[in-house]
């Protein structure tokens, strides 16, 4: 397995793993191919985006991704996604991949921050890696 950085040309098959993580258990979110294409093309326009990816016999079987944020404790680096392939899962490859983005991530970044979901597997592989949940905040989301 290797792990290389995210680059513009990876977009469209990165999609296709997206696709293949999100619209499936715990998740079940309901991209559509271009909107997924869409969303990743406007994620890596971002200023101070950087991702790793996670090939075996050049296919990407995970990604990360997200960019560094002037923060008043310091630079954090905010991962927007995260996500390994259903049958790689349980393997190393996410730990694997979230140790290859902390490598790769500039020398002035501090801390790490991400959003999940409550009571997955990602929660807990979170927790196992050292994140740790901040009381005093509070996610809220209104639809129009």
């Amino acid at each position: 397995m290797e792990f290389r950085q995210l680059m513009k040309s990876d977009l469209s098959a990165c999609a296709k793993v997206f696709i293949e993580v999100f619209n499936d258990e715990p998740w079940n979110d309901q991209w559509s191919f271009e909107q997924a294409v869409n969303y990743l093309r406007q994620q890596y326009q971002t200023p101070f985006f950087l991702g790793s990816l996670a090939i075996e016999k050049e296919e990407i079987i995970g990604f990360i991704y997200g960019n560094k944020r002037i923060w008043w404790e310091g630079n954090e680096f905010y991962i927007h996604e995260f996500g390994v392939k259903k049958q790689w899962r349980g393997q190393g490859v996410g730990a694997a991949l979230l140790d290859s983005l902390e490598k790769s991530v500039p020398e002035d970044v501090t801390s790490f921050s991400l959003l999940t979901d409550r009571g997955t597997d990602a929660e807990v592989f979170y927790q196992n890696k050292g994140f740790r949940q901040i009381d005093r905040l509070v996610f809220y989301h209104k639809s129009k």
